[in-house]
């Protein structure tokens, strides 16, 4: 049974603890706390960590750093001398680390907190929230920051190729922050983002999703309006109106928030308004028109209007902050996306590309896009239902009708898992019926192997493979990325 020694407003705070003691990680390998270890290592704090796998890329990150690490959790990771242990949000009261913690009665923290700390504190935080496009967005607000010699901190959780790292902290006055609403600990069940007091802010949607922590669109919903709410008189908020979700809450906090909300999207109640995106070969041209009906125009490399409203919002937040926009629109065409969002893995007879959509609406969009940016080309669409949401029967009609623009459909069937007990799972093989029914012809297969030997029985020069996951996928991207080379060549 739980006690009440571990608490969110217990945490410790970095500035409690001396330069140059010993934190030790629980949960070290997630790209967020692979990297704020690397970064308390950097302020000379001694530094371990503790995880059940250590998963690339961060597995070789960590390995070649200074953290001591242990595969597998145990009270005895823990040094003797740890003056803080951070915990990550996988774990559960019932782990070994943790209970150690209570017995030791040793000081604790979790990664918002940590990453406030380090970060954001005394800087002007500007956070990206929303359902869809964080990762991009915020991805794309850092780049520009960098390229224009602000030097930010920020976090992304995704890996930037063209930046050193996903988690930097600079010298300048802004930081940017991928505000996530899962929440943060089994101690502090609130969204990341509450920590991150933002006083720049994007909405870019509001779905339902993360389907293990919240009951229902409202539960989401309630967090997101006490974010904005408490926003201060001199914050501003940037709200996609194109969501419907977005758009009613817009209507309520308006009046009620202390903030400025500025709404943004292709509709006419927006304030600033993408009125075109076209693909022009691998380019989207682009053009927003501001409020006094001024339009700024550019080109971004990233196909689908879902990244040419992630780009208006970048843009917008520029804006508010007085950045110089003759500049940011000039910049756009050279920011190259997060890894694994439309990343094309092999490109010869065969294009492959990598993609992290999970979620029915990111599917739909992400496939509108490729099939945007391959006009006339076979697209088979893959998809894995990996995350505790999509592995859920709650969206299988949303998922029905998300592969609408594939020519074909292959699923990987879910395996149970021991959290998965009381909840309804997808029925995959029934979703491929309903795919077929509906749309371009789906099958439902056991694993990784059974669909890259059916992929590659079937393929066609100049057919597109779009796979969709959140995770691994069993080693498809790899299997796939090999056999290709091995016929086609590199």
């Amino acid at each position: 049974m739980m006690t009440n020694y571990f608490t969110a407003t217990g945490a410790t705070a970095l500035s409690e603890i001396a330069p140059g003691a010993q934190v030790h990680i629980s949960g070290v390998c997630g790209v967020a706390m692979a990297q704020l270890a690397l970064e308390l290592c950097r302020r000379g704090y001694l530094v371990s960590g503790s995880d059940k796998e250590f998963y690339e890329p961060m597995g070789s990150l960590l390995r070649s750093s200074p953290v001591k690490l242990y595969q597998g959790y145990s009270a005895g990771n823990i040094p003797e001398d740890a003056a803080l242990v951070v915990i990550g949000n996988a774990l559960s009261y019932s782990n070994e680390e943790v209970q150690e913690v209570e017995r030791r009665a040793l000081r604790y923290s979790l990664f918002p907190q940590m990453y406030f700390d380090v970060a954001i504190r005394g800087r002007h935080s500007i956070v990206v929230s929303g359902t869809h496009g964080k990762s991009t967005t915020s991805a794309l607000l850092a780049w520009l920051l960098t390229k224009l010699n602000l030097d930010p901190s920020f976090f992304v959780g995704a890996v930037i190729p063209d930046l050193p790292s996903s988690l930097v902290v600079g010298n300048g006055t802004f930081c940017v922050t991928e505000g996530d609403e899962y929440d943060s600990a089994f101690f502090a069940k609130v969204p990341k983002f509450t920590f991150y007091r933002p006083d720049t802010l994007i909405v870019t949607a509001i779905e339902y999703d993360h389907a293990d922590i919240y009951p229902n669109l409202e539960a989401i919903e309630e967090q997101f309006t006490k974010l904005v709410m408490n926003l201060p008189p001199d914050a501003v908020a940037i709200c996609c109106c194109d969501d419907p979700n977005v758009a009613r809450l817009v209507g309520q906090w308006r009046g009620a928030a202390k903030c400025r909300i500025v709404t943004y999207g292709r509709g006419e109640m927006s304030e600033i308004r993408l009125v075109r995106c076209e693909q022009r070969g691998k380019r989207q041209s682009i053009s927003v028109r501001f409020i006094d009906g001024a339009e700024r125009s550019f080109e971004l490399a990233s196909p689908g209007e879902h990244n040419a409203l992630n780009a208006t919002a970048a843009l917008i937040a520029c804006m508010v902050n007085d950045f110089d926009l003759d500049a940011v629109s000039a910049l756009m065409p050279g920011f190259m996306g997060a890894r694994r969002r439309q990343e094309v893995r092999y490109d010869g007879a065969v294009t492959l590309i990598d993609d992290f959509a999970h979620h029915p609406t990111a599917v739909r969009e992400t496939i509108r896009a490729i099939r945007a940016l391959y006009p006339g080309r076979r697209l088979w669409a893959v998809f894995e239902p990996r995350s505790n949401t999509s592995r859920r029967k709650v969206f299988q009609n949303q998922y029905a009708a998300a592969f609408e623009g594939a020519n074909h459909v292959v699923l990987c069937n879910v395996e149970t898992r021991g959290i998965d007990a009381g909840n309804e799972l997808l029925e995959v093989a029934e979703l491929a019926d309903q795919i077929s029914r509906q749309g371009p012809p789906a099958v439902a297969l056991a694993d990784a192997a059974v669909i890259a030997t059916h992929l590659l029985t079937q393929l066609q020069a100049g057919d597109v493979i779009l796979v969709m996951s959140n995770g691994g996928f069993g080693g498809l991207l790899d299997i796939l990325e090999a056999r290709l080379t091995s016929r086609f060549g590199a």
